[in-house]
Formats: C-alpha cells, sequence, structure tokens
C-alpha cells in the first residue's frame, strides 16, 4: 500500500514560498526570489517528467526512477504495479503452460479454431492424426477436411452429437470428431481415432448378419415339420402335443428374433438418408390401430386415433409403419384388458409428433435411459412370457434416426406411459389431397 504524503508536501511546499517570499521583503526583491524559487521549483517537476517518460520510452522493463515528495509516491506507486502485473503475468504463464502441458498429453487430438475457421493452436495428437504442420497455421479447417458430411457438422450452430469420418490424411482410419462452440464463434474440436472400434462394429455387424442368415434356414426347415407335425396332433398323445406345441412356440419366437437381429443389421449398415415419399399419417395410424384391434381381440382394449393436424409427412411408408406398429403392439402387450389406448398426430413449429399413449402398468423412471438398448427388458420374465425379443425399441431408435427424429419416452409407474416419435420441421408437408407421391431429397 502506497502511504499518500500529499497533505504534508503541500503544507512544507506553502511554507517554502512563504519563507521565500518574507526573506525576499527582507532583502528588497521579493519579486525575484519568488520567481527564481518557482522557476527552480518547475525545472525541477520537468526534469522528474523526463525521468518518468524515459523509464516508459524504454518499456517500463526496469525499476522506476528513484525520487521523493510527490514524484517519489508516482514512482513507489508505479513500482508496486510493476511488480503485481509481472506477478499477474507468471501466474496466468504457468496456468497457460500447465493447460498446455496437459493438452499435449492428450491421446485425442485438439484443435483451436478462430470465429473465421482458421487453425489456431493444435497438439502434437492432432498434428499426427491430420499431419497438420507449422505452416497450416492461419489455414481454413474446412480446406483441410473436405468430406461433405463433415462439412456438414461444421456448419450447424447447435452440436450436440459427434461425427464419425474417415481420415483424411490416412484413408484406412477413421475418426470421431466433436466440437464445442464458444465466445465470438471460435470453435474446440476435440479429435478420436476410432479405428479400432469401427473394425469392432464391422466385425459385430458381420456377425449378427451373418448368424442370423445361417440360422433362419434350419430354423425355417424346422418349423415347416413341426407345423405338419402338428397338423396330425389329434392322432398323437397329449404330453407330445403339448411338447411339440411349446417346440413350435419357441421356433416361432427364434424365427421373430432372428428377423428383428437382419432388420437391425440392415438399418446399421444404411447410412444413407430414408426414402422422401409423402405419407398420409391419417391412412397409417388408421391401418396400424385396425391392426392393433385384431391383436388385442377377446382383451378389448379401447385403441383410438386422434388427428389434430392435416399435415403429412416426408419418409419411408415402410420404416415408420414399422417403428409406430411396434409401439402400438407393446401398448397392447402391457396395458390391462379394456385399457385405453391413444394415437396421436400433431405438429409445431418444430416438428410433427405422433404420440402413443397408453394406461398400462408404465415404467420406473430409472428405466427410461436404457429403453432402446439392444436385449434391455424392465422386466424379463413378463417380456418373455409376451414373446417379445427385446429389440423392437432399438429398431424403433434406428428408424427414427434414418428420420433424423427421436424417441420420447414419459411414463408414471400404475398410470401409463406415452412414446413420442419426434420428426424435424423439414419433413413436414403441407395437406394435399393427392396420392403418394415420390419427392426429391431436400
Amino acid at each position: 500500500m502506497i502511504r499518500d504524503i500529499r497533505r504534508p508536501y503541500f503544507r512544507n511546499l506553502l511554507l517554502a514560498i512563504t519563507g521565500v517570499f518574507a526573506f525576499g521583503v527582507y532583502v528588497g526583491e521579493p519579486i525575484l526570489l519568488l520567481l527564481i524559487a518557482v522557476s527552480g521549483y518547475l525545472a525541477w517537476q520537468l526534469f522528474q517528467q523526463s525521468r518518468l517518460i524515459s523509464w516508459l520510452e524504454q518499456g517500463a522493463k526496469s525499476e522506476p526512477p528513484d525520487s521523493k515528495g510527490l514524484w517519489g509516491m508516482v514512482f513507489d506507486h508505479l513500482y508496486s504495479e510493476q511488480r503485481r502485473r509481472k506477478k499477474q503475468v507468471r501466474h496466468y504463464q504457468n496456468v497457460i503452460n500447465r493447460v498446455q502441458n496437459s493438452t499435449e498429453a492428450l491421446r485425442d487430438g485438439v484443435i483451436l479454431l478462430d470465429h473465421h475457421g482458421a487453425l489456431q493452436w493444435w497438439n502434437q495428437s492432432a498434428a499426427d492424426l491430420l499431419k497438420l504442420q507449422p505452416r497450416d497455421e492461419g489455414q481454413l479447417l474446412i480446406n483441410l477436411v473436405r468430406e461433405p458430411a463433415f462439412q456438414k457438422f461444421y456448419q450447424n450452430r447447435e452440436v450436440r452429437e459427434s461425427i464419425r469420418i474417415d481420415n483424411p490424411a490416412f484413408p484406412d482410419r477413421t475418426l470421431d470428431v466433436s466440437m464445442t462452440i464458444y465466445g465470438k464463434g471460435e470453435r474446440l474440436l476435440l479429435i478420436r481415432d476410432t479405428t479400432r472400434m469401427t473394425q469392432l462394429e464391422q466385425m459385430r455387424q458381420d456377425f449378427v448378419a451373418n448368424a442370423s442368415h445361417e440360422l433362419k434356414t434350419p430354423l425355417t426347415v424346422l418349423k415347416g415339420y413341426l407345423e405338419s407335425i402338428l397338423d396330425f396332433s389329434d392322432d398323437l398323445p397329449a404330453p407330445l402335443r403339448r411338447a411339440l406345441g411349446s417346440m413350435n412356440g419357441q421356433t416361432q419366437r427364434m424365427e421373430n428374433l432372428v428377423n428383428d437381429l437382419l432388420v437391425l443389421t440392415r438399418l446399421d449398415v444404411e447410412v444413407r438418408e430414408s426414402v422422401r415419399q409423402r405419407i398420409d399419417i391419417g391412412a397409417l395410424l388408421n391401418g396400424i390401430a385396425d391392426d392393433a384391434r385384431a391383436l388385442s381381440s377377446e382383451r378389448n382394449h379401447n385403441i383410438t386415433v386422434r388427428l389434430d393436424s392435416d399435415k403429412g409427412l416426408q419418409g419411408d411408408p415402410s420404416e415408420l409403419r414399422s417403428a409406430i406398429s411396434n409401439l402400438v403392439y407393446n401398448a397392447v402387450n402391457y396395458s390391462p384388458d379394456g385399457s385405453d389406448i391413444e394415437l396421436h398426430w400433431h405438429d409445431s413449429p418444430q416438428g410433427g409428433y405422433i404420440s402413443i399413449r397408453d394406461n398400462g402398468i408404465g415404467i420406473d423412471p430409472r428405466h427410461i435411459p436404457r429403453l432402446t438398448e439392444r436385449f434391455y427388458r424392465v422386466d424379463p420374465g413378463r417380456s418373455s412370457e409376451r414373446g417379445g425379443t427385446g429389440l423392437g425399441l432399438a429398431i424403433v431408435k434406428h428408424i427414427l434416426h434414418h428420420h433424423q427424429g427421436r424417441l420420447d419416452v414419459a411414463s408414471v409407474p400404475g398410470r401409463g406411459s406415452v412414446f413420442t416419435c419426434c420428426l424435424p420441421a423439414e419433413r413436414l408437408l403441407p395437406a394435399a389431397n393427392t396420392g403418394s407421391r415420390v419427392l426429391p431429397p431436400i
């Protein structure tokens, strides 16, 4: 803290001027002596200013000049600020060094872009993954990574998920890129080599596809023979009929499982956008409701369709029918006899929504985040009794992903659930009286 000496300084200055003036009166030249004193004081002030300017011109790197009085207080204050600033600079430099050292130690690549998208800084891992050189500083990243999927990902202002792309520097490798936008449009990219994970995923897909295809033929043969034998079940002993009936049921369940696995495999490997065909949502939901009533049969569910929008939808009719049917059939299977099930279509500026509401057993909130995982069951025993494969909601998720949509689930145990297929606004179409027609991709 700087000691303030202004009051005693001005008091002493006033006493000095008074003394000089009194001495001048005594010798008979008060004005002359006063002018000499003021001139000397002004020369001293100019000298101190000159010292300060010279110190500033030198960059203020050394200690400020030593002095007394008010100028001494000024120089002491400058010296104190200089020390404080140097301490701050050292602290910030240490923080920056620690951040850079820790970032350099990451196995994932980190890239900083300015608001124009030009490369500002990257760590060694990013340089190794993309073969970046010092001369690349200031280059636009989109000029180095020209893949259309990445270009579209980069232009997205609200990025929530990462993207997997082929490595432009190593064509046989893949990258997972996530992006954070901050400040005035600057971007931070995190890049990870996912070649091994991609290979394992491909191996899994190939194994599931091959195993499903290999199982399909023997299951078809087995099921055919069982059905032929059961045609003569009246001539068979009761225990044998029960055993053959159980075998036939389990064979049918296995066939359903294989078919669902084949569907999931197809949805996994298809990276193209779904067919963009006009879909009459009213006709689609009414058709699914009729099938659900047939499935409900003697259970007497009250299945209704509510249409609060006359807009159409762009999509793949067979895929969307499969997704919505899965949700409706789940509602039939897990709702009490005679309860209500509603299929609801409505829209908003954000998109279109197909909701399936039931008054069933409901789902505990802790299960909801995992519902779309393959083979995940809230109640394994009950699901097995219903003949489910554990893949229905996974299929729904993949189909909606093909349509750039998502599945929202809201449920209260004991009061029912609402499964909502949320589709983007770009897939909505104005109401039309014409039949189905294929529309060009947007």
